[in-house]
């Protein structure tokens, strides 16, 4: 019965875009760009103590993002939505310049199909997540970036969900109640295949507006005192023994002659506690907490807005995550056998956290707007006694965003 449910759930949408609704419209299409291009000073974080006296600046140059967009309206109530992405930035150093045969790959390749104003259903390769900030277009981030922790596991193909840039092939849907401030977004997708036969990953999302409602596709990270948003949110992720839960809040609202963003969110994931399973995400996601807070003023006069910002990542191993990790099997400096010193080392070494702030100047709003940013970046690693402490350096980031999708 449940592969009859899912199987209907992926062929749904396809039925009704073969419906013609009306047989005097006329298909529309739309094309658009997004560039950015960036200059990243960053300073060393060395794992080897012995390096410390000698850290240095270093200096990329790079297109972070080049994005090429097309979208159709083909009928009154469906649509199409693609964009490319370069799969990394052009002009990235490490031992060589990376700035020729850039490889484009596909972000986005989505149908759209509104069966009411009120809800709508998706198929094909979409973002999914529970959590505001994941879920954010990055044209309207209020950041320069999204956060480092918001895509945990869920990011490339060789991580633990096997995604695309927090994109995975499935189903989905988005539905408004009382008066269109409840939002319920929920899907089934691929998640990690080992095989034909592994079970299918599904999330489900709440969100509720107490000002103005929202029911754009994603999610604002700053609307430049247009609108005035009040919204709490929470989801749930999960697929087989991996869990992961989301809480969020988000305000958006005119103080004086211009606008107060505000944004805090926290999620919880596990891999659980499965060793028997060969499936299991056991060995890959260790318990962990993961907070993201961002804080903004935009002076409207000005066209600028300065903000601070704090998101961590924090590791708590439980004993039989520990035993099975594949981190930690690949790292000569944790034993074999689990005790308190080792766990704690463990969480140490892999967890993360960063702190900062920048100012953006809105040259043209989201079409064109460039951005500054500090960070101070914190991780673990081991001192010349062999035990864990936490170390951080700094980053410097200026960035220019051109965007226009008409």
């Amino acid at each position: 019965m449940k592969k009859i449910i899912f199987t209907l759930l992926v062929i749904f949408p396809f039925f009704l875009v073969a419906q013609n609704d009306s047989t005097q419209f006329k298909p529309s299409v739309q094309f658009g760009t997004f560039l950015q291009m960036q200059g990243v000073f960053t300073q060393d974080r060395p794992q080897s103590p012995l390096l410390d006296d000698g850290r240095r600046w270093g200096t990329q140059l790079q297109i972070w993002r080049a994005r090429l967009m097309a979208g159709a309206q083909l009928t009154r109530k469906t649509s199409v939505f693609m964009q490319t992405e370069i799969l990394s930035p052009i002009g990235f150093v490490d031992s060589t310049k990376r700035i020729q045969e850039p490889k484009l790959i596909i972000l986005d390749a989505q149908v759209e199909h509104k069966i009411s104003d009120n809800f709508l259903v998706y198929a094909g390769m979409q973002l999914t997540g529970i959590n505001r900030q994941g879920m954010q277009s990055p044209v309207t981030l209020m950041g320069l970036e999204f956060g480092w922790y918001q895509y945990p596991y869920n990011l490339f193909q060789n991580q633990a969900l096997q995604n695309n840039f927090g994109r995975d092939l499935g189903v989905s849907f988005r539905g408004y109640a009382f008066d269109e401030r409840l939002e319920i977004r929920g899907g089934v997708f691929r998640g990690r295949a080992v095989d034909k036969y592994s079970n299918l990953r599904g999330n489900l999302r709440l969100n509720y507006n107490f000002l103005d409602v929202e029911k754009e596709h994603y999610y604002s990270g700053t609307n430049l005192g247009e609108k005035e948003i009040l919204a709490v949110g929470a989801g749930v992720d999960v697929q087989d023994d991996y869990l992961s839960v989301a809480g969020d809040v988000f305000a958006d609202v005119t103080v004086g002659n211009g606008a107060l963003t505000a944004q805090l969110g926290y999620m919880y994931l596990s891999g659980g506690g499965n060793t028997k399973n060969t499936k299991s995400f056991t060995p890959l996601v260790p318990n962990q907490n993961i907070l993201f807070g961002e804080l903004g003023y935009y002076f409207s006069d000005l066209k600028i807005q300065p903000y601070i910002k704090y998101e961590a990542q924090n590791m708590n191993i439980s004993e039989t995550q520990y035993l099975v990790n594949e981190n930690r099997r690949t790292n000569p400096n944790f034993p074999n056998v689990v005790n308190g010193e080792a766990r704690s080392n463990f969480n140490t070494i892999y967890s993360e956290s960063r702190i900062g702030g920048g100012i953006n100047y809105y040259i043209s709003d989201f079409n064109c707007n460039l951005k500054l940013q500090y960070e101070q970046i914190f991780y673990g690693r081991f001192n010349q006694a062999n035990r864990t402490e936490t170390k951080s350096g700094g980053e410097i980031k200026l960035q220019l965003t051109c965007f226009l999708f008409k």
